[in-house]
């Protein structure tokens, strides 16, 4: 293979694998495509698969084998498909050909068939009209579920344990990218992690939308679990499942049924913007909130137990205690250590004599909720559940457990 300096480099070249775009190819295959063709090794610099990874090719420092004539003066990167790309396909390629007009500055953005002279029509869309809209349209800086939740892990990578999860209508500020995964910092409480881009979108802002109208104000999902409907009528098919704390923007109001905004890449064309309906009684304003938090945490009862989850689909203790405050008007930190300098310093510890109602109590790596002066609420991980428990038999297990005895505080709530 022949070296490629960078003082050389003068286009970045888009092509696609002219491949079924339901034919999930990765650069492995591609490698073994053009070995077939008698060629050193595959031919691109990065190939990007259908779920928006971003795969590495040939190095940077050698030629391509990807436009005839022009291979020693150009980058080539590689999508995966023929005539319709993915949302996280364009977004990573974004990403990448932002990267590489840092490091070449002086080098045009195009595609194949305008590289050369070619009877290809590869990549099948203009690159160059494509790219000037992308520079002409802010990028989203902050994004949100298309689904009922998204998984944060900590990497960017799939497989790894959840951290937490972004609920439906949460915003979180986008920090970088990097192969099919935002780095985010989710609004709510500040944790930072990395989200799929194929399950977000851009938030819709305080703008004007499709319709003409302006962005309502959020309103909260107070219900543990409630199923977005096409239409106000409970025989109508379900769109999407939401769960306690999600966020949602109501466009009508009735007495049964609340219209919602939806994500466009819920609908199938997304040439318009979406609605759905949830009943009224799973609704309310985030100004207005629940009096009695415990109330809340308990129509959570029977939850699975989950590691980082903080849906009634699953979750863990410290997300339990958090979502049924957030109800009651009231943020706080996400895993239970924070919470627990959060909840001292506004509020008093108290001993295991006074437990009441309300009082929140605390061992190393988990944390409960106080029923009242016999029982207790948590979710975990010894019933799998979120589970009421008698006091006098959870308080010896958990300190046999942690080797500490309980630290209970009760909060001043505003």
């Amino acid at each position: 293979m022949k070296p490629l300096y960078p003082e050389a480099i003068k286009m970045l070249v888009v092509h696609c694998s002219d491949t079924p775009d339901d034919t999930p190819l990765r650069a492995p295959d591609i490698q073994q495509m053009h070995l077939g063709f008698g060629w050193d090794g595959i031919g691109y610099h990065y190939v990007i698969g259908r779920d928006g990874k971003c795969e590495a090719g040939r190095p940077e420092y050698w030629q391509g084998a990807h436009v005839k004539g022009v291979n020693d003066q150009s980058l080539g990167v590689c999508l995966i498909g023929r005539t319709h790309f993915t949302a996280a396909q364009l977004t990573c390629l974004e990403t990448l050909l932002r990267q590489w007009q840092m490091r070449y500055p002086g080098a045009v953005i195009l595609g194949h068939r305008d590289a050369a002279d070619t009877p290809k029509t590869c990549p099948n869309f203009d690159v160059a009209a494509w790219w000037q809209d992308r520079m002409n349209t802010p990028a989203n800086t902050h994004v949100t579920p298309v689904t009922g939740a998204v998984a944060l892990s900590a990497q960017p990578m799939d497989g790894l344990p959840l951290e937490t999860e972004v609920l439906f209508g949460e915003t979180a500020e986008v920090l970088s990218q990097q192969n099919g995964f935002m780095q985010v910092r989710l609004v709510t409480d500040n944790y930072e992690g990395w989200v799929p881009s194929t399950g977000v979108t851009g938030v819709l802002g305080t703008g004007a939308l499709e319709t003409g109208t302006a962005t309502p104000p959020p309103m909260r999902i107070t219900a543990a679990s409630v199923f977005v409907t096409r239409d106000a009528d409970v025989k109508s098919p379900a769109l999407l499942r939401l769960s306690m704390g999600a966020l949602v923007s109501v466009v009508e109001h009735g007495p049964d049924w609340l219209e919602i905004i939806l994500p466009q890449e819920l609908h199938e064309e997304r040439d318009e913007v979406l609605h759905g309906f949830v009943p009224a009684n799973a609704v309310c304003s985030i100004d207005h909130y629940a009096s009695d938090y415990v109330s809340i945490a308990e129509t959570l009862l029977n939850a699975p137990y989950l590691w980082g989850g903080r849906t009634s689909a699953g979750l863990d203790c410290s997300a339990l205690v958090q979502l049924a405050l957030q109800a009651v008007g009231t943020a706080s930190p996400r895993n239970s250590g924070a919470q627990l300098s959060w909840a001292k310093a506004r509020g008093r510890v108290v001993e295991q004599t006074e437990l009441q109602r309300g009082d929140l109590m605390f061992w190393p790596g988990h944390v409960a909720i106080c029923q009242s002066t016999s029982h207790m609420l948590h979710a975990n991980a010894f019933h799998h559940a979120v589970a009421s428990e008698r006091l006098i038999e959870a308080l010896p297990r958990l300190k046999a457990a942690t080797n500490q005895p309980v630290l209970a505080v009760r909060l001043k709530l505003s």
